[in-house]
């Protein structure tokens, strides 16, 4: 199915239906998602009227401030931030839309992060050939007992047995074994004075609030434990609906809220990356209870007396998704052994999802390897490729046909396609990027055309797979230097001109080696 070409000026070179854009900023306006917020409906209907009038390049952050908000022709930028806050409202507000009410829209307007310009998806002109069909991949509920687990893993197995028969499915352990993250041991409950381990490789997973008798294997095999080493807080459970859903629920259905801190013992000597879950429960957009956005919950988070997060706001950390993740490097045990980590009021409860640590390796976190398929895969290096993660939006689909150009043909057999992003944690530093692509659908070059951009910038413009590589061949491109937002991510975005934008797999690598 097409999901309707870009017509906007800036992005097609052609004018974009004026009717139809417009009817679909009024229907925009009129929704619940924006009725009830003026700033959003200001800001989304100057951005639309100034690109339909060719005046995009107006949009500036300091022109959008004086012309909507009314701010001084010299306010300065970076001590008002209306512009940019209001800019992640309404791309909150247009992603719940599109997700609940716009799904049959006879246009759409989007703004991706990094730009004030919207674009304008309009109906195709004619049907395009139909895509591949979306693979299922929905993680099971740790809440579910042995019995329905087991079923549901065989009722899975019987939906999927025609994809994996059609391309190799290597769901493979760090040894190359096949294994099931159902048989993996579920372990018990760790001794305060002993190192927190949930993991072979000395990582440790813990659940913040869960309060459950058994720990849990989440979609990616890794082994978290049920909530402990805490004190103070109060455990509870949010019943989010996630709009972008993030790529395993429940690491975010329970938290820890309140005035809390962990003391987590660590092996000696060893140094980890931290990363820490977080989900706003009451405050998010389009909640019906107090969902009135930011600068509702701020606090702060140290680790052994060291301030990691000041003034923390989940709400301007999530951007445009439901979920964040942030991730810090050289955490270490303190002289007793334990990592401290305090979570401090500043306005509001604290509060946090998870709480992940991973061996760092020669003071480098450990290579992101994301595969763009519900499951592992080892490579012929010996690398492990964890099953997608970390996106925003899309859909994955199996492609069809092999490729050819790589030792690995199998890590390129399933695809993500859309719009979409990645917000993959980092800590501060210097990252390369990679990114494999292959076209195994369209047979002609100007059949799938898309932008690729990281943190807003560009880094490959009008991007057409088969015009570079040819039908069915691995293309690669690599990026130094990279480095992560203000809100500690590398956010790669996939923005379509003709077409989906597609992707086969990303790796991030740590230049601190």
């Amino acid at each position: 199915m097409q999901k309707g070409q870009p017509c906007s000026p800036e992005k097609a070179g052609a004018q974009p239906d004026l009717d139809l854009v417009r009817a679909e900023l009024g229907r925009l306006l009129r929704s619940d998602h924006f009725k009830n917020s003026k700033r959003s409906q200001a800001l989304l209907t100057y951005i639309v009227e100034e690109t339909l009038a060719e005046r995009s390049d107006q949009l500036k952050e300091r022109l959008v401030g004086i012309n909507v908000f009314g701010r001084d022709p010299d306010y300065d930028t970076s001590e008002d931030p209306v512009v940019r806050n209001a800019a992640i409202e309404v791309r909150k507000r247009l992603a719940q839309f599109y997700v609940e009410s716009g799904k049959n829209s006879g246009a759409r307007i989007e703004l991706h992060p990094g730009t004030y310009i919207p674009e304008f998806l309009c109906p195709p002109e004619s049907p395009a050939p139909a895509q591949p069909e979306p693979l299922p991949a929905a993680p099971p509920s740790r809440r579910k007992t042995g019995l329905v687990i087991v079923a549901s893993v065989l009722i899975l197995v019987v939906a999927l047995i025609g994809l994996l028969i059609h391309f190799k499915v290597f769901w493979t352990s760090g040894n190359g074994q096949m294994q099931s993250t159902l048989t993996q041991a579920a372990g018990t409950a760790t001794s305060a004075s002993s190192p927190a381990t949930a993991a072979g490789n000395g990582a440790v997973r813990i659940l913040a609030g869960d309060t459950g008798h058994g720990n849990y294997v989440d979609r990616f095999g890794n082994q978290w434990l049920t909530d402990r080493y805490f004190t103070g807080g109060r455990a509870t459970t949010d019943t989010t609906d996630f709009y972008f859903p993030p790529p395993d629920p429940e690491l975010f259905r329970t938290m820890r809220v309140g005035a809390f801190s962990y003391d987590i013992p660590l092996k000696p000597k060893q140094v980890y990356e931290l990363r820490l879950y977080f989900v706003e429960p009451q405050y998010r957009y389009g909640n019906k209870v107090g969902g009135d956005g930011e600068n509702n919950r701020i606090f702060q988070v140290r680790a052994n007396g060291r301030v990691l997060l000041n003034d923390f706001d989940i709400i301007e950390d999530e951007g445009f998704a439901s979920t964040t993740v942030r991730a810090f490097k050289n955490i270490e045990a303190s002289s007793d052994g334990k990592l401290h980590l305090q979570f401090v009021p500043q306005r509001g409860d604290p509060l946090v999802s998870a709480v992940e640590l991973q061996p760092e390796i020669a003071g480098a976190i450990p290579p992101i390897r994301i595969h763009a398929a519900p499951y592992y895969y080892t490579d012929q290096a010996g690398n492990r490729w964890s099953p997608d993660n970390f996106y925003i939006g899309g859909q994955l689909f199996s492609s069809g046909n092999p490729v050819t150009g790589s030792d690995d043909p199998d890590l390129f057999s399933v695809a993500r396609l859309g719009n979409f992003h990645y917000a993959i944690p980092v800590p501060p530093g210097h990252y390369t990027l990679t990114l494999y692509f292959a076209e195994t659908w369209f047979h002609k070059p100007g059949q799938r055309v898309f932008n690729v951009s990281c943190n807003g910038v560009m880094l490959i413009s009008q991007l057409d797979i088969f015009k570079q590589a040819g039908f069915a061949h691995v293309l690669k491109e690599t990026f130094h230097g990279l480095q992560p937002n203000g809100q500690g991510k590398l956010l790669i975005s996939f923005s379509p001109i003709v077409n989906y934008a597609s992707v086969r797999a990303l790796e991030v690598v740590d230049e601190s080696h």
